[in-house]
């Protein structure tokens, strides 16, 4: 697995990747296999993207904001920041095509995105799939944000569970005293 990060007038993250070049951009590298380092912390099971943007916050702002929780076919160069083809503006992020079809002997990729709006420190993310009262799978990942004023993403792959049928998947952040989750609906062939 490797990590994505996009400098825009601010130094965001450091991980081992070439220098930011012209607008300060870091190329798109697909989701490998080997261990990376975001803010000193080692992550060995999934993507993380910090993506600074104009946030200005306003008193009785909320700290943090679920924006969605996703999934499709794993596969490389997903999830990227700026790499997508024809935009107009170099705030985007490329995601693997959305399915909630989940094929067999397949491994999935699964993400979480929210708005970071004045927030610094650890965050959990986590996904549980479940169906009706039954746990299917469940994974989770740690992070640290060493700043503010944007969106994390953060995508994990994984193997199928050995289940077939109707699933509801949930993606939850908890970071401090702040957390959100939202779901969908997922179908294991």
């Amino acid at each position: 697995m490797l990590i994505y990060t996009r400098r825009c007038l601010f130094s965001l993250l450091a991980l081992g990747l070439a220098a930011c070049a012209g607008a300060g951009q870091t190329a798109a590298t697909p989701f490998g296999s080997a261990a990376q380092t975001v803010h000193g912390e080692s992550t060995t099971n999934g993507v993380f993207v910090f993506q600074r943007t104009s946030i200005r916050p306003e008193a009785g702002a909320p700290a943090l904001m679920m924006n969605f929780v996703a999934n499709g076919p794993n596969q490389g160069g997903v999830p990227c920041i700026n790499c997508v083809y024809g935009a107009s503006s170099s705030d985007n992020v490329g995601l693997t095509g959305p399915s909630s079809y989940v094929l067999s002997n397949t491994y999935w990729q699964y993400s979480i995105s929210f708005t970071d709006v004045s927030y610094k420190g650890k965050c959990k993310v986590s996904w549980t799939i479940t169906s009706g009262k039954k746990t299917i799978d469940s994974f989770s990942a740690s992070l640290n944000l060493t700043s503010s004023g944007g969106f994390v993403l953060y995508a994990v792959a994984r193997s199928r569970p050995s289940y077939s049928g109707p699933a509801t998947l949930t993606g939850k952040y908890a970071c401090g005293k702040n957390s959100g989750s939202t779901q969908e609906p997922l179908y294991f062939e």
